[in-house]
């Protein structure tokens, strides 16, 4: 990926052992609020989430986005809240996704016909982006409490503009998605979450909102190991 510099992106690949090509899962990871966090994230923090995509057939795909873990590259940078562009950076992000799948495009043990995007936090804002702009044979795509810009518990900068980023995003989204966010989430609430679905679905798009019970001490977390 040229944006990402020498090196590239930094992935993992599990898959069962079966031969033929598999259909690709793409999963993408969230984003720490302190930004001195992202260099020590790794993709084995989503090995066992690969795992259980491996298990059911799929080629699992764990990729760290510009900045995070050995990406090279600048990292997605959101600025200081109040000068926020959540639609442009979101779709930054995406670019990365879509990198990896055409990557994943030209392995002789992968197919990328049949796939599907599965993104967590910051990540699920990124799948929710490349639903906008798809790839060719994305299928379907999972949310996990998708989102950007929580700096403290029920503290969310510029709400009304991640709104609208949602919004802007459900124009030309028209693959099948699922979004879950559990009750307890204290980086996207449920009264935000709906927010989001509501103006994505308002827009055009097409997505089931599942509000899941509490999850442990955080439910923000909810796809977790």
């Amino acid at each position: 990926f040229a944006a990402a510099g020498p090196n590239g992106l930094e992935a993992l690949l599990i898959r069962p052992q079966s031969g033929g090509r598999l259909p690709l899962a793409l999963i993408s990871h969230g984003a720490p609020r302190n930004g001195d966090a992202r260099k020590t994230m790794s993709p084995f923090n989503m090995y066992a989430q690969a795992l259980e995509f491996a298990r059911r057939g799929f080629a699992a795909l764990v990729l760290m986005r510009r900045g995070y873990g050995t990406s090279d590259g600048a990292a997605e940078e959101l600025g200081r809240c109040g000068h926020r562009d959540y639609l442009g950076r979101v779709r930054y992000s995406a670019a990365d996704l879509k990198a990896a799948v055409e990557a994943m495009a030209h392995r002789s043990d992968v197919t990328t016909e049949g796939m599907i995007a599965v993104g967590h936090s910051a990540g699920g804002f990124a799948t929710v982006a490349l639903t906008a702009d798809p790839p060719p044979g994305l299928a379907a795509a999972i949310n996990f409490a998708g989102g950007r810009g929580s700096l403290s518990d029920d503290n969310v900068c510029q709400e009304d503009d991640l709104v609208e980023a949602f919004g802007a995003l459900g124009k030309t989204s028209h693959t099948p998605m699922l979004w879950i966010y559990a009750e307890n989430d204290n980086f996207f609430n449920s009264e935000l979450a709906e927010r989001f679905h509501t103006a994505f679905t308002e827009a055009g798009g097409k997505a089931e909102f599942v509000e899941a019970p509490a999850f442990g001490e955080e439910g923000h977390y909810l796809f977790s190991s």
